[in-house]
């Protein structure tokens, strides 16, 4: 086991620091010691404890990690479920993906990605950053300087935002729930399944997604506003970033979407599948997630590099953030690979780094537009738009420029 120590930092200076201990950090502290950077990783929490996602990924991605003994389950198929506010439910629309996707145990991919990244050289320190001044991290066990530093450090991205206070926008922000339960032991399920509709969560969506022994049930706010609630009564994203109600309205939204169209996924203790009762769902189990920043911000704000939540690389639409995560995380690395190398300058890193974004920055953009678009449509129009994908040769060229965007496959197999 990996843990983050309590000591001093061991130097004044690292080739590399990074402020975050989720995927992304350690992903990015691995390649670069991998290359022969000296690395300094921070974090306030223990590694694996800071789960916020339902943790699915491209299937390929995590072989390409080394990480497939993360894998809980694999699938081959996704399912949306379209609950219209009024009416007749429609038959649910079967999408076979042109590459799987594995549902994962995120905290043993932290700690095997930090166990490696120990085996390289890492370093790690406990501490809370609190912001970047003088070209130092500042910490509140001291400071410390890196010839190219990361903020990995989640939405709220400390670091860029101690050198510029606007990088995050709380109106951009999508607000999410989830809880991890046991499947029916007869009757577990396969695929990625998601509910969207004026009858679940809106705008936003629902999901279930299968992992082996457990299922992880959760439901999504868009920022877009339009009305403190849907015809369903769920609640929607205000202005600042919130839900209206707070936790409170997304875990009634939760509540109802366990106990109606996601109660068939999961139960009590294994056993047979939940049946409605006084008790709500999520009485007395632990919830987690978080806010998720579905419009991409600037890649490099000074002289820090953002990766993963902090640069809102997250796609729109679908929330997925932990491929892209995983893309900019080994390119960064790489990058600081080559500082620690004196194959080229940091100054040339964050330039190269910046170019590496921008080129795929458009795609984020396109897909927070969708999500902006579809937050206007009604039921009929959620129906028509989704059925208008499902042909096969539609559905896979889209899934061709989705995986594209963000794929951290062909960034293992070349050269830094």
């Amino acid at each position: 086991m990996v843990t983050i120590g309590s000591r001093s930092f061991l130097r004044e200076t690292y080739d590399l620091v990074i402020a975050g201990a989720s995927f992304a950090g350690l992903l990015a502290a691995r390649e670069a010691a991998r290359l022969g950077a000296s690395v300094l990783v921070i974090d306030a929490q223990a590694i694996g404890s800071g789960q916020t996602s339902a943790c699915a990924t491209t299937l390929g991605a995590l072989q390409a990690l080394g990480m497939t003994g993360t894998v809980q389950q694999v699938h081959r198929e996704m399912i949306i479920h379209l609950e219209p506010a009024f009416g007749r439910r429609n038959d649910p629309l079967t999408f076979r993906l042109p590459y799987p996707f594995a549902t994962f145990d995120y905290g043993q991919l932290c700690r095997n990605l930090a166990a490696d990244g120990v085996a390289a050289g890492v370093e790690f320190a406990r501490a809370r950053v609190t912001g970047y001044e003088a070209s130092e991290v500042v910490t509140d066990r001291g400071r410390v300087r890196g010839k190219l530093t990361i903020d990995a450090a989640g939405w709220r991205a400390p670091l860029a935002t101690s050198i510029a206070p606007a990088h995050v926008r709380r109106d951009h922000l999508s607000c999410g729930l989830e809880a991890e339960v046991p499947q029916p032991h007869r009757s577990p399920a396969s695929g990625l399944h998601f509910w969207a509709g004026h009858g679940t969560i809106w705008p936003g969506y629902a999901w279930a997604f299968p992992a082996g022994a457990v299922t992880r049930l959760g439901v999504l706010a868009f920022p877009e506003t339009g009305g403190p609630f849907s015809a369903s009564g769920s609640p929607k994203i205000g202005t600042m970033g919130t839900v209206n109600g707070a936790s409170v309205g997304l875990r009634k939204a939760l509540d109802r979407f366990m106990d109606g169209p996601g109660a068939d996924f999961w139960s009590p203790d294994g056993g047979p599948p939940w049946r409605r009762s006084d008790t709500a769902p999520t009485s007395g189990r632990h919830l987690h997630g978080g806010f998720i920043p579905c419009s991409p911000r600037q890649p490099v704000v000074g002289e820090v590099i953002c990766v993963g939540d902090a640069a809102g690389h997250c796609f729109g639409l679908t929330a997925e953030g932990i491929r892209a995560a995983m893309t900019f995380a080994v390119r960064a690395g790489q990058l600081a690979g080559g500082v620690g190398s004196g194959r080229w300058s940091a100054s040339d890193a964050r330039a190269m780094y910046w170019r590496f974004a921008t080129m795929r920055r458009p795609y984020f953009i396109l897909l927070n537009w969708l999500q902006r678009w579809l937050a206007t449509l009604g039921d009929t129009g959620i129906r028509l738009y989704s059925e208008a994908a499902r042909p096969g040769p539609i559905f896979w060229f889209l899934m061709a420029q989705y995986r594209w965007a963000a794929d951290p496959v062909p960034l293992l197999r070349i050269p830094a």
